[in-house]
């Protein structure tokens, strides 16, 4: 008999699965955790319209010593609307990092997937994180293949300073309200169908569903004659999942109590003491009308000096490097990050989709 065992999680092990993420750090200068409090399921809803998560128990401790998860969500293939799969929380305990357990727990996922097929899976790799991108791409035995899509921009944009408005002729700036929901979602929808692998929006998604937390009041609205032509949403997700300061290393370690300092004579935000959360808000459907710069440009400094009056240290955004519009991500003053996006399927299931050199990937960075 097996020392570990491989099985569906549910609400008993809720739980552990949160002290598993809260355990599990990426280090750098900054060593952070990525947090699901007060439920890992509530968050699970992000990531997709149904999800199942593989949880790996070693027998003789009973500690639950890793995990993984498989959402699938509509999103746009090619344009058109399409099942697919996504792939997060991959997490092993560090003692147990070496040996075929992630090989079993991929032997797992597959069966999952052949009980319900989906087409193919998205998943990222956050740079910095090389234990995931070594175990993972390279097509080991026994795994899927993942094919690199390229990169998607993920900035800390900072919201201490002011920056300077964009004019746009006959553009105005305007908030969301519910009566425009409907409007909102089918603007959404069909300017982001042109890119692979965007959600599918639906209104119910904003009540409780993948959504949840982000209401029509968030949107700032760039309209021209009154018709909506670019929209960007202020998703604060701190009530359903966080990310937490775990160690500041070398310089930044030294520095914080003298940049704390200056906050209270400045502008700047103080930084998070160790084993605190790290307010930030994410700026989620970034949408402009033939993917028009200038659209965006305005919206995301509308919404830049509304953010900055507010509780948050920083607005995360993501945008695919091929993507036009990242260029406006570059005139904010921000921590940069990124992660690989990648296409994963099995070897004899091969993806027909349109690559980044055709199609622009779009992911939104509040659901990964």
């Amino acid at each position: 008999m097996s020392r570990f065992s491989i099985s569906l999680a549910g609400p008993a092990d809720d739980a552990s699965l949160r002290a598993r993420m809260a355990a599990d750090w990426m280090n750098g200068e900054v060593a952070v955790s990525f947090r699901r409090e007060p439920s890992y399921f509530a968050g699970c809803r992000l990531q997709g319209h149904a999800t199942q998560v593989v949880k790996c128990t070693d027998a003789i401790t009973g500690h639950l010593i890793g995990m993984g998860s498989r959402s699938t969500a509509a999103a746009y293939v090619d344009g058109e609307a399409r099942r697919i799969g996504y792939l997060a929380d991959l997490r092993i305990a560090r003692e147990y990092r070496r040996g075929t357990l992630l090989a079993r727990g991929y032997g797992f996922f597959r069966t999952l997937h052949e009980a319900d097929p989906v087409p193919l899976y998205t998943t990222v790799i956050y740079e910095g994180n090389r234990v995931a991108a070594d175990a993972l791409v390279g097509g080991r035995a026994r795994l899927p293949l993942y094919r690199d899509w390229g990169r998607i921009l993920t900035p800390a944009i900072r919201l201490d300073f002011p920056v300077r408005s964009a004019r746009g002729r006959e553009l105005g700036i305007v908030r969301g309200t519910r009566a425009r929901l409907s409007e909102i979602v089918g603007f959404l929808n069909s300017e982001l169908r042109k890119k692979q692998f965007a959600p599918v929006y639906c209104e119910e998604d904003f009540a409780d569903g993948r959504f949840r937390g982000l209401a029509p009041e968030d949107f700032f609205l760039a309209e021209r004659h009154g018709r909506i032509v670019g929209t960007v949403a202020a998703w604060d997700q701190s009530s359903i999942r966080q990310t937490h300061v775990e160690r500041y290393s070398g310089a930044r370690a030294w520095l914080r109590p003298v940049y704390n300092a200056l906050a209270r004579m400045t502008p700047l935000k103080p930084l998070p003491k160790p084993g605190a959360r790290i307010p930030y808000v994410y700026l989620a459907c970034l949408a402009a009308e033939g993917n028009d710069v200038p659209i965006l440009r305005r919206l995301l400094r509308a919404a830049h000096d509304v953010l900055r009056r507010g509780p948050w240290q920083f607005a995360i955004a993501g945008l695919h490097e091929t993507d036009p519009l990242a260029r406006v991500l570059e005139e904010f003053h921000a921590i940069p990050a990124a992660g690989r996006v990648f296409v994963v399927h099995w070897p004899d299931e091969p993806v027909t989709a349109e690559g980044p050199d055709r199609r622009i990937p779009y992911l939104e960075a509040g659901c990964l």
